[in-house]
């Protein structure tokens, strides 16, 4: 028995003497600034200040503008009204004049949610010089009822997709008018007319609504109740193809353009290929984030809820239900075509129940709006935001848009029609009245609350980003059992305040001083013949706050690896990966939003994972010299109560899996 002790006690000194032995990992503590020398908020800001709305341009005016968009290469900015005329002027607030630049109102049937809808300049503007627009047509000079007399809700019209050629010196030339679609309509209702061209695959969008009499979920018939995506361009082979048909009823018309090979509904009998996504009630606006690329559809409801729908990168062939279910009310029975999509939002009729989709703020004026989806209500003019970082997804209250003059002769025709954005990305609302609508810009009153840097670079976290040095204060970490994240490879880098100190304990959760920040870094090996192939994914930031918790946030890395941005809602994004045999696949990466960083990092946490006894108690290289992380970081004062040394032989580790 005593000579077992005596081994036991030779070996437990051999141990601390090794120990004791061995050069430190780290010779003097780093000093580090708390928040990073402020380049971190102190907290999780949100959406601050009295926001209101002002006129943009107050020396002009529009009759039921419907839109705003810049002219591409120019300062001018074009504004489309629903009665058939377009207006380009100076984006200068203190422009006095407008030039008439297209005027088709003889045969453009504006009532309801009809008449001239959509705008969308051709990704080759500088080229070509085309311009598309969606209107309803009729034959010219039989215009019924005007913008004060409701015409007929029924009768014979057409939705009109066609493109005209910008002059030289600015004006749309009529006589360059090409027909693409001329599709035979039965109501002024539910005429869609959002549209853009995607930026990645530039292709043209655009939205149509049910006509108030047709099978929302048919995509046989009509072009009706759905996102059509179409090219424009006529490019063929292995890109796109003629439509198989033409739409319903006789008459319709469908040329000069062919339909993208990779569509979700290409070579099944009888549809319609134009198809991308169907079971819309009135998807009045659509439009695109040039960063997330997630498509945003506000579909204006029917008996009692509003809804919001969005089309994430990869996805096609989506049914937003209609007219089977309306807001968020359940999932279809099957059978039923495409992939059953519920909207990510809906909101009641209660003082509300006109839904007008916006945009996704990519402005530099309101760095705290950056990244949210702005959108509005023409009952009640309010102007909102969409919170998808809620629980469920939340609406926040902006401000309210002033009503238009003149008389209200509709449903509520002096309310907002739409929204739009110039050159830098600043957003606009357009107010409808028969005498002179405005077009307004957001105002926010006091300085803005402080949000996380947009970019990776910005945050000033990485000396080098190319190499991933960090910057001077930060301490790299590993742990024994990293979670399992697909495969992915993880570095790890902490930060300190100077002058603070970790709460050790040898059980449990550590406690960390204000502005100490933590930072994971996630690259995915990409190419099974070749180890050393790595895509960077995304950078982690996790902040211990002045709230007693934490924030955080992930910055997705660009293709290119120059620089990461920051997510600000959640996405799952198809990876390309390349396997043994060289066949390229993709992999799925979920990166996410700013509420899922607490999905893990819980109050029962602290907030913070990965730094606790049983996870660092192991060996590390500190830059050529090996040593006990623990035992590094308490001979440079990081521990408060300070570890004793010699206990290291016997504290507990977890398994490296």
């Amino acid at each position: 028995m005593n000579r077992f002790v005596h081994i036991f006690a030779i070996c437990w000194l051999w141990a601390v003497g090794a120990l004791w032995a061995q050069d430190y990992g780290l010779d003097s503590r780093p000093s580090f600034s708390a928040f990073h020398g402020d380049r971190l908020p102190p907290n999780a800001a949100t959406v601050s200040g009295d926001w209101s709305t002002v006129i943009a341009f107050p020396s002009l005016t529009f009759l039921n503008p419907m839109g705003v968009l810049p002219m591409p290469g120019t300062n001018q900015l074009v504004v489309w009204e629903r009665e058939g005329r377009v207006y380009s002027f100076e984006n200068d607030s203190s422009v006095s004049s407008k030039t008439l630049i297209l005027d088709i109102h003889n045969r453009v049937q504006g009532w309801d949610d009809s008449g001239l809808m959509g705008m969308a300049f051709h990704p080759q503007f500088a080229t070509n010089r085309y311009v598309f627009l969606y209107y309803t047509y009729v034959a010219p000079n039989k215009v019924q009822g005007d913008m004060n007399n409701r015409p007929p809700t029924f009768g014979p019209s057409r939705d009109r997709l066609v493109r005209y050629v910008v002059n030289a010196n600015g004006t749309i030339n009529t006589a360059s008018e090409t027909v693409f679609i001329d599709q035979l309509s039965d109501s002024v209702w539910h005429n869609g007319g959002g549209m853009f061209f995607h930026p990645d695959d530039g292709f043209l969008y655009f939205t149509n609504g049910d006509d108030a009499s047709k099978d929302p979920q048919s995509i046989s018939y009509g072009l009706h109740s759905g996102v059509f995506r179409i090219d424009v361009d006529r490019q063929g082979g292995t890109i796109s193809h003629a439509p198989p048909r033409t739409p319903e009823p006789t008459g319709s018309v469908a040329r000069n353009y062919f339909i993208p090979n990779n569509n979700p509904f290409v070579g099944q009998a009888n549809v319609l290929e134009e198809f991308f996504c169907l079971g819309l009630r009135s998807p009045h606006r659509m439009t695109i984030d040039p960063v997330s690329k997630r498509i945003y559809i506000g579909d204006v409801g029917a008996g009692g809820r509003e809804e919001i729908s969005v089309i994430a990168p990869g996805q096609s062939g989506l049914n937003f239900q209609w007219s089977v279910i309306e807001g968020l009310n359940g999932n279809l029975t099957p059978p039923y075509l495409g992939i059953d999509t519920p909207p990510v939002f809906d909101y009641p009729h209660s003082g509300e129940g006109a839904i007008i989709g916006g945009y996704v703020y990519r402005g530099s004026e309101f760095p705290e709006l950056v990244g949210k989806y702005i959108f509005g209500d023409n009952i009640s003019n309010n102007i909102y935001y969409l919170d998808e970082t809620a629980t469920p997804v939340a609406r926040v209250y902006l401000c309210t848009l002033p009503f238009g003059s003149g008389p209200n002769s509709g449903s509520n025709y002096t309310g907002l029609s739409s929204f739009g954005l110039d050159a830098n990305d600043e957003l606009y609302l357009c107010q409808l009245s028969s005498l002179g609508g405005r077009i307004y810009k957001l105002s926010r009153s006091g300085p803005p609350a402080r949000q996380m840097p947009l970019t990776l670079s910005e945050t000033g976290l990485f000396a080098n980003l190319g190499t991933l040095e960090p910057a001077s204060g930060l301490v790299g970490y590993e742990v024994n059992t990293p979670l399992w994240s697909d495969g992915a490879h993880k570095q790890r880098w902490f930060g300190i305040p100077s002058g603070q100190t970790i709460g050790y304990r040898e059980e449990g959760e550590w406690t960390f001083p204000e502005g100490s920040v933590f930072v994971k870094h996630f690259d995915l090996p990409s190419d099974a013949r070749d180890p050393g192939v790595l895509t960077r994914l995304e950078t982690r930031v996790t902040v211990r706050d002045d709230q007693g918790f934490v924030y955080g946030g992930s910055y997705r890395w660009r293709g290119d690896h120059s620089d990461a941005d920051l997510v600000i809602n959640a996405e799952t994004v198809e990876i390309p990966v390349t396997d043994a045999a060289g066949t390229v696949g993709s992999q799925p990466w979920f990166f996410p939003g700013r509420q899922d960083c607490l999905t893990c990092h819980t109050r029962a946490s602290g907030g913070v994972l990965g730094l606790k006894t049983k996870q660092n108690h192991r060996e590390h290289d500190f830059g050529g010299t090996t040593d006990n992380q623990l035992r590094a970081w308490n001979h440079v004062g990081y521990f408060n109560p300070a570890l004793e040394e010699s206990s290291l032989p016997n504290l507990t580790k977890l398994a490296a899996i």
